[in-house]
């Protein structure tokens, strides 16, 4: 039996303490999306993580247009048709698989994603690879 060492235990530790714990993916149904906070080094920053398609997607909550959240603060992203993710400040509809604008004035950038993990049933943000653009 292969035994880790104190630096490997502690480099497994650290690794793990960089992901960030959103759902249970039972939580999380089909067109459902679920919100967390980030926090930072400055501030605290708003994402969510919908299914689609029976797979996960994670973007930071912040229109491509203007830097504002996405829903009214009511955890609602898609359209009624559950097809789009909408910014309900300016009408912008993002594809929910790749994050990009598709309509609206967010000439065609893509929402800042969240790449997530999934283990043993439980969400995980991966947080050192988010791509926080200029946010």
């Amino acid at each position: 039996m292969k035994r880790l060492s104190r630096k490997t235990k502690i480099m497994a530790s650290k690794k793990t303490e960089k992901l960030l714990k959103i759902a249970a993916t039972q939580d999380i149904r089909e067109g459902q999306s679920v919100k967390f906070e980030i926090a930072r080094k400055d501030r605290k920053t708003e994402a969510f993580v919908i299914k689609k398609n029976g797979k996960y997607y994670s973007y930071l909550n912040l229109c491509r247009h203007w830097s504002v959240g996405l829903d009214f603060d009511d955890n609602d992203f898609f359209s009624e048709d559950k097809a789009w993710l909408v910014c309900k400040n300016h009408g912008a509809i993002y594809e929910p698989v790749t994050g990009i604008c598709e309509g609206g004035p967010c000439g065609g950038a893509a929402l800042y994603r969240v790449p997530v993990i999934e283990k043993e049933g439980i969400l995980y943000a991966d947080v050192p690879r988010i791509d926080w653009g200029e946010v």
